[in-house]
């Protein structure tokens, strides 16, 4: 488990204490990493990450962070329980969206989000875009002027009661990538410090190093019977969308993404036995509605995003494939190469039985600044509340 927290300035000792009970906490023996990406003459933060390694699963543990050595700079004292292991067959629940950003439009997720606790869901899963501190400019106030870090630390308070109890896992979208406001645009400086996925994968700790994976970039976990595989549908495969924004200082090279998913959905596959169900995350749709022509063949980026990853999908018998970037939601039919596979599909298709190709599911209506997408005409309007309850199995 990584317990994740960020100071205005430069703390001695930054340390994390954990325990079974609130009086009991001990103080953990881990490196805390301890990062600071972003400054200027007003402006300094620092971002900490402790990994506590040996915990029993499905445990709930309580935890305390700050300075061990100012006793003025800690903090209360919270609670999170640890991951099921593979042999827990007790059912669990996972609240999973995509594009939750700051503003008046994600008001209700917010909200909602911050009434849970660990008693309601094991863990978030954000599928990409992030704060949409990139988008800061789009509102009147902010036209002028530098507020990335101002609204990327309101969007994150704002998730602070949950964040706190319930492990967040996040996955990286477009706008994660940089700042490109005018303020950003005219300065050098900015853009160095802010370019690449810098803030995404500083302000976050997701477990790539224990899958060889790639900073919060690409990575994978496995919490019960579930394994995840979270992918990067913005940098490193053919024609990705990089640097669509970005001029002068580029995005991505980070490794060789493409092997990775490959050994990672091998690995994961040839567990089956331990941990049947094989989850990829990934931000951009290969399948929806506005993103295929009229015979369901992906186009534009959904295109290139089929080109990279489809195969491997296929190939490893990937069960979900949960995406965002549209603002609305979708479930697909099983689907593989551009055809509906609908063996085992129920007349009514609510059910799902042992299916033969992967389900791919949309779900990039949180709300942000940029509002809900206008929802193609196939489909439910998307200013209406979606409810779409489906069961799928395996029993092999």
């Amino acid at each position: 488990m990584t317990v994740s927290w960020a100071t205005y300035e430069a703390v001695s000792g930054s340390s994390l204490w954990v325990g079974t009970s609130e009086s009991s906490l001990s103080l953990v023996s881990t490196t805390v990493e301890s990062v600071n990406y972003y400054h200027d003459d007003s402006y300094d933060m620092y971002h900490h990450h402790a990994t506590v390694s040996g915990l029993s699963p499905h445990t709930k543990y309580y935890y305390r962070v700050g300075s061990k050595a100012q006793t003025t700079y800690q903090s209360d004292v919270y609670s999170f329980v640890t991951a099921r292991s593979a042999s827990d067959t007790s059912t669990f629940s996972v609240l999973i969206y995509g594009d939750a950003g700051d503003g008046d439009n994600s008001v209700s997720t917010l909200t909602y989000a911050n009434t849970l606790t660990s008693d309601n869901f094991d863990l978030i899963y954000h599928i990409g875009d992030i704060s949409y501190a990139d988008d800061d400019y789009l509102v009147a106030s902010q036209v002028s002027g530098f507020f990335y870090e101002e609204v990327y630390n309101k969007w994150m308070n704002s998730l602070a009661p949950v964040m706190s109890v319930i492990p967040y896992m996040v996955l990286v979208g477009n706008h994660e990538a940089e700042c490109h406001s005018p303020a950003c645009q005219l300065s050098q400086t900015k853009k160095d410090m802010l370019s690449n996925y810098t803030a995404y994968n500083t302000r976050f700790k997701m477990p790539y190093a224990e899958s060889d994976g790639t900073l919060n970039m690409w990575l994978s976990f496995d919490h019960g019977p579930l394994h995840f595989t979270s992918l990067s549908s913005e940098t490193d495969y053919p024609n990705a969308p990089t640097n669509q924004y970005t001029l002068t200082n580029k995005n991505g090279n980070f490794r060789d993404q493409l092997s990775w998913i490959e050994a990672d959905l091998a690995k994961a596959n040839a567990n089956r036995d331990n941990v049947p169900w094989i989850i990829v995350g990934m931000h951009r749709p290969l399948y929806d509605v506005a993103g295929c022509d009229d015979n369901g063949v992906p186009t534009d980026q959904n295109a290139y995003v089929q080109s990279a990853f489809e195969a491997l999908f296929i190939k490893y018998k990937v069960d979900v494939v949960l995406t965002g970037h549209q603002h609305y939601y979708e479930r697909q039919l099983p689907i593989a190469n551009n055809k509906a596979v609908k063996n085992g599909v129920s007349s009514d298709y609510k059910t799902y039985g042992n299916p033969q190709a992967p389900v791919y599911i949309l779900t990039g209506a949180a709300g942000n600044v940029e509002d809900l997408t206008d929802a193609p005409k196939e489909l439910p309007p998307s200013d209406k509340s979606v409810t779409d309850e489906f069961v799928m199995y395996k029993t092999s």
